[in-house]
């Protein structure tokens, strides 16, 4: 049991579903008891898949790793080598975020592997930006052993061998099996990045791949007993980061517009706008800073649809998360700035604030 215990990497020894929301709403009433940083989900999508990230290989079948409420389509243009990963991403919520990248050269093809005992990670390609990385990477066994899947990566300096990573980030991912092939494994991770730190040139994507012996993975409880899973040895792959990664940094768009949510008053603070993500900051009075009740309330209501035109066509850029913060509320969309959008715009619904529906203007060009 203690072999198998130190098999398990620390982020994934939560058990399950309910005890991540257990675990939120926790913080929340230690929040409102110090005051302090206010931290939920937006919504129960976004707890079920930070919990499929913390409990990592146990009590999810592999599918529920993939989010079951795409809304974006995924351009039909060729994505060369990458090509796989369209499937991943078509279900994908941030999926027009990666598609911007392929259409914009703004990746770096890495196709480095490492294999051991049957065992292979690829790593296919990488796409960062100051404030996130994106690791695409492919998993495969021999010898008959069913991908469960990719159940650990890291990202550490080659130098020093320290995580690189946000720690006070949320880290995302997803995957999936590619088609007709329960020996291979498409795979998703997004990491934080503290921009006010410098990224190391070398770094380590370190791997281990979960598996099943031989007809298991069909079965309708494998992945809720730990002695049923395989696991590979840790697989590394180092690979130099391309330095145009961090040529584009940020831009900040400071918009102090106010507007109403049941009455009260919320102001579109400021909007950052990078490659990979567009992080839309509401701040609150006051008053409403420490009105716990009244803020989870707006928090649930703030505007979550965001509009970009490119050429003559309208893009939604959707909603991958939210959190509270000190002075209000941050929500983050996915992004396709590397377009060089002509406007981006958030959307203030009717209703008993409005009598119709209203429009801020974030980017006007």
């Amino acid at each position: 049991m203690l072999i198998d215990a130190e098999r398990i990497p620390q982020e994934q020894k939560m058990e399950s579903a309910a005890a991540q929301i257990y675990a939120i709403q926790a913080g929340l009433e230690l929040g409102k008891k110090r005051g302090k940083k206010l931290m939920f989900a937006r919504s129960a999508m976004a707890v079920l898949t930070a919990s499929v990230l913390i409990a990592g290989l146990l009590f999810f079948n592999p599918t529920q790793l993939m989010p079951q409420q795409a809304s974006t389509s995924i351009e039909s243009s060729n994505w060369g080598v990458l090509e796989p990963f369209k499937k991943l991403a078509s279900l994908d919520g941030d999926a027009l975020t990666l598609e911007s990248a392929i259409r914009n050269d703004y990746v770096q093809i890495v196709n480095k592997s490492a294999e051991k005992n049957g065992y292979k990670i690829t790593l296919n390609a990488v796409i960062a930006d100051e404030n996130k990385i994106i690791l695409l990477y492919t998993g495969t066994t021999s010898g008959g052993q069913e991908i469960y899947n990719v159940n650990s990566v890291w990202l550490t300096d080659a130098v020093t061998g320290q995580s690189v990573v946000d720690e006070n980030g949320s880290r995302g991912g997803m995957g999936l099996h590619a088609v007709d092939s329960i020996y291979t494994w498409l795979g998703k991770t997004i990491y934080p990045l503290d921009k006010d730190k410098a990224f190391p040139k070398e770094v380590v994507a370190n791997f281990q791949i979960a598996s099943v012996d031989p007809g298991m993975l069909a079965k309708p409880k494998t992945g809720t007993d730990l002695a049923d899973m395989r696991y590979s040895d840790r697989l590394k792959v180092s690979f130099a980061i391309d330095p145009k990664f961090w040529e584009q940094k940020t831009e900040t768009v400071v918009i102090n517009q106010p507007f109403m949510i049941d009455g009260h008053e919320v102001n579109l603070a400021q909007v950052e706008l990078s490659p990979l993500s567009i992080v839309v900051k509401f701040t609150l009075s006051e008053a409403l800073k420490t009105d716990w009740e009244i803020r989870n309330e707006l928090f649930g209501k703030t505007p979550s649809e965001l509009t970009s035109r490119v050429g003559k066509r309208e893009l939604k850029n959707n909603s991958i998360g939210g959190s509270g913060s000190e002075d209000g509320f941050i929500s983050n969309f996915s992004s396709n700035v590397l377009d060089q959008p002509k406007f981006i715009r958030l959307k203030l619904d009717a209703g008993p604030d409005r009598e119709k529906e209203e429009y801020i203007d974030i980017l006007k060009k």
